[in-house]
């Protein structure tokens, strides 16, 4: 349910912050994702759980395109670095998440776990309250998605998107079912996922930096090249260690490389239609990813991780290469994201 609110909520509510609502949608999601902790907290019954999962899925959906537009016109000379940011808090909730959450529940059960996260969250409101309305061009003909997918580039860079995401859901179906296959404990399993996720949220500013300097286009589909080759070697390493290693290595190239796709989606529309942009990565970034996992889970099962890995390699290769072509600017001349609207910066139109 959470997945499936934060996909709807994605398409929806984001193209609102492009019309010069992203401080309340930013103030409403934090709202929202505490309403949502706080109903997972007091729950008995399965539908409590499923209404407050959908309730923090769709305030994940409604922040995020918000935040996301707002770092992207607020300093363009910076894109790189402010998008590498924003991706490491993200990511950094999933590398420290798991950890704060077992400590939590030891000390005083789930339902303690999730009240603190509630409290933890509305901390944020009042900084939310300070976001001003950004300056730049606004939606004021209300298009919102319309024609976003008649934009050549912006397709390409939704196939570079998918590429990533369906690593992602790779990871958390076969990856996960792999370890405990090879004998990792609970303990193991999240001290694992805490030390292959880490180089993520520290190495990505400086990612979104070089490719920023470098070109966003030609760093995402190089550095998911590379990924996706690192992949085919998943199902062939043996034990509990040379799996974390080798997914160390991944993550670093990973952190290195996931911010060049959001910006990609900013070069690919002017800045009215940023957070729609965004938004409908969210989206499928979302579907990819779930589509994926459960896809894989049924590979593994009826085969085993090698099938699975090189399955999964061999679609991201599939979708990264129809994303080079489509993203491939006209002149052949290097692409810059820089200011989506300043022809001077060579943005995608």
């Amino acid at each position: 349910s959470g997945f499936g609110a934060a996909f709807v909520a994605a398409l929806v509510m984001a193209p609102h912050a492009d019309r010069g609502r992203a401080p309340l949608m930013l103030r409403g999601g934090l709202a929202m994702a505490v309403v949502g902790m706080a109903l997972l907290a007091v729950g008995d019954d399965l539908w409590h759980y499923v209404l407050g999962r959908a309730v923090f899925g769709f305030a994940l959906g409604t922040a995020g395109p918000a935040a996301r537009r707002t770092v992207i016109v607020a300093d363009p000379d910076n894109l790189g670095r402010n998008m590498g940011r924003l991706g490491a808090w993200d990511v950094g909730g999933f590398v420290a998440g798991p950890m704060i959450a077992a400590g939590l529940n030891a000390l005083g059960g789930f339902r303690f776990t999730f009240w603190t996260m509630a409290g933890a969250m509305a901390l944020l409101i009042p900084l939310a309250f300070r976001a001003q309305p950004d300056t730049a061009a606004k939606d004021k003909d209300r298009l919102g998605m319309k024609g976003l997918l008649r934009i050549r580039r912006l397709v390409g860079a939704l196939f570079v998107v998918s590429a990533y995401f369906l690593f992602i859901g790779a990871f958390e179906a076969v990856w996960i079912l792999e370890m405990d296959h090879r004998g990792a404990d609970q303990a193991m399993l999240s001290i694992g996922i805490t030390l292959v996720a880490l180089p993520i949220p520290l190495l990505s500013p400086l990612g979104g930096s070089l490719a920023q300097k470098y070109g966003a286009r030609r760093w995402a589909v190089g550095g998911l090249a590379v990924i996706t080759l690192m992949t085919t070697f998943y199902g062939v390493v043996p034990g509990v260690a040379w799996m974390v290693a080798l997914t160390m290595c991944t993550s670093v190239l990973e952190g290195f490389t996931f911010p060049s796709a959001p910006m990609l989606m900013a070069a690919a529309v002017p800045a009215e239609r940023q957070a729609a942009a965004q938004g409908l990565m969210s989206a499928v970034q979302v579907a990819t990813a779930a589509v994926a996992a459960a896809l894989l889970a049924i590979v593994y099962d009826a085969h085993d991780d090698l099938v699975a890995w090189a399955v999964t390699a061999i679609a991201m290769a599939i979708l990264l290469v129809i994303g080079a072509i489509l993203t491939r600017p006209e002149d052949r001349q290097l692409v810059r994201p820089g200011v989506p609207d300043d022809p001077i910066r060579r943005p995608f139109q």
